[in-house]
């Protein structure tokens, strides 16, 4: 969209700045498809080149760096394979020649239609009209002549002012995306094991255990001098259903409610509501909850090999890293008349210390029964490293909207500035500064960059919102939130971008020649 907005502001501007020729030409007796058929040409010639670079370049480097993103989940790919398509280079050409040829035409038939003696004459310039702010008149009246101008001229060209506003908005979403994945792949780990779950490991057990070998082992843990709260857990693999749909799910059944508590916790991610783990029905993970399309109060049955149950789902709650199924002992062993078989022991120190918590897994291990130890740090640890790719991702959504952000403005600017040569003559002529010209200019632009950033802050958080939930693999959740660092960056990267532009176009300003550009019109 942004790349088409740029096309029609690029032709728009060649076909007006050409005018003189066109009505040459419709006198000389040349017809309108062809004198459209010069600027459709350009237009397809350049587009054709753009899309080969494109397709050379993009269908290259692009899927590179997100399958390279992905990889967290691969770990054993030795490298990426990314071969040419020629159904999608077809397909990206069709649209930009759709886009591209779309604007020419639309920019070409509004003069063609016009008289050869109208089109020869340069165009009226814009008639200046009173806006709405003119009727709050103590406000109006406390603004400087040249803040009055500044507001009417951004609502005399209105074309202007949409596209302006459009393309900076587009491009400032696009950059609170970057940063927004980053902000969102990135808290999943911390959320999850810092605010969540409050383990430092877990031990897990085979399944052919006496009670008292768990025993043993249990006492050996809670025995330690540093270990300040353990807890025993059943887990298991069941398969949910609700109709059509189905998903499987971790069960996690905790020896002791309150237990549970001290290395659980059961939340709202909306409101952060809290709640406890209660003894009749159970909680489900929100990513599982929208794949089964179900809420609370709802029934699901739970599928394994002892057979199918239904049980209500009392409370949905915010877990990121696998789909999650909560219930309580003796909900357990009212659906499956057994207790559950408590499989794993989860335990925290007293001061969290990376060394402690390996001596005692590892000295756990020696036990009899003991298959393995899950480490929070190591996991967190990992994670991290592996969504460290993720940067590149960032980096080139950046760098992609921070170019199309300098086209947009570098265009818009040129044409405003070619647009009002005459105007801008004479207010040199009248006694302005090459400063208070700049200025006269550049207070637009910078309103117009405020006004699409804002735009831009609304647009991207919608944006952001889509990307994430269409990008969610199944066992992971990403999170829903953007940092505010994350939109004082984009905020600041476009502005910056807009600042450079000025400084680009200062320079032309100080070129604009009194004396030619006021008796151009002879």
């Amino acid at each position: 969209m942004v790349a088409a907005l740029i096309s029609l502001t690029t032709m728009t501007r060649m076909v007006e700045e050409q005018r003189t020729q066109i009505g040459t030409m419709k006198a000389l007796g040349y017809g309108k498809t062809a004198i459209a058929g010069k600027y459709m040409g350009y237009a397809l010639c350049a587009t054709l080149g753009g899309s080969v670079l494109g397709v050379l370049i993009g269908e290259k480097i692009f899927p590179f760096v997100i399958v390279t993103a992905y990889k967290i989940m691969y770990v054993h790919l030795p490298y990426v394979l990314v071969p040419y398509h020629l159904s999608y280079a077809l397909m990206a050409t069709i649209a930009a020649l759709a886009c591209t040829l779309g604007a020419t035409w639309f920019a070409c038939y509004k003069e063609l239609q016009a008289q050869p003696a109208v089109l020869m004459r340069p165009p009226s310039p814009l008639s200046g009209k009173r806006v709405l702010i003119e009727q709050i008149t103590f406000l109006w009246r406390r603004l400087t002549f040249i803040w009055k101008s500044t507001i009417r001229n951004l609502f005399r060209y209105k074309k202007r002012f949409l596209m302006t506003v459009f393309g900076i908005g587009g491009c400032m979403a696009l950059m609170i995306v970057g940063f927004g994945i980053k902000d969102s792949i990135f808290q999943i780990a911390e959320v999850q094991y810092g605010e969540l779950e409050h383990a430092d490991a877990t031990v897990y057990m085979s399944d052919d255990l006496s009670d008292e070998t768990k025993d043993k082992l249990y006492s050996f843990i809670s025995g330690q001098g540093d270990v300040a709260e353990t807890a025993s857990m059943a887990v298991s693999t069941v398969t949910l259903k609700n109709g059509s749909e189905e998903g499987e799910v971790y069960l996690y059944v905790p020896a002791d409610i309150e237990g549970a508590g001290e290395f659980l916790t059961f939340r709202d991610r909306r409101s952060g509501e809290q709640w406890p783990l209660t003894e009749q029905g159970v909680i489900l993970s929100e990513k599982m909850a929208g794949e089964l399309d179900v809420s609370v109060g709802d029934t699901v049955t739970i599928h394994d090999d002892n057979g199918d149950k239904e049980i209500e789902i009392v409370r949905i709650c915010e877990n990121y890293m696998g789909h999650r199924l909560y219930m309580s002992p003796r909900q357990y062993q009212e659906l499956y008349g057994e207790e559950a078989y408590q499989n794993s022991i989860l335990f925290k120190l007293k001061e969290s210390d990376e060394q402690k918590v390996e001596d005692i897994g590892e000295k756990a291990l020696a036990y009899e029964g003991a298959v393995n130890v899950q480490y929070v740090n190591s996991i967190t640890s990992q994670l991290d490293d592996m969504l460290s790719s993720l940067n590149l991702v960032v980096l080139v959504l950046i760098i992609s909207a921070g170019m199309l952000a300098f086209v947009v403005l570098y265009n818009l600017n040129n044409i405003n500035i070619t647009e009002r040569k005459r105007e801008l003559a004479t207010i040199k002529v009248l006694g302005f500064y090459d400063g208070e010209v700049g200025a006269y200019v550049f207070r637009e632009n910078i309103l117009l960059t405020v006004i699409g950033v804002i735009a831009g802050l609304v647009f991207g958080k919608i944006l952001h919102q889509f990307v994430i939930v269409t990008v969610e693999i199944d066992s992971f959740m990403f999170g829903r939130i953007i940092q505010v660092s994350s939109y004082i960056y984009s905020t600041l990267w476009t502005i910056g971008f807009s600042v450079c532009v000025n400084f680009i176009m200062y320079f032309k300003l100080k070129k604009i020649d009194m004396i030619e550009s006021l008796k151009s019109i002879e």
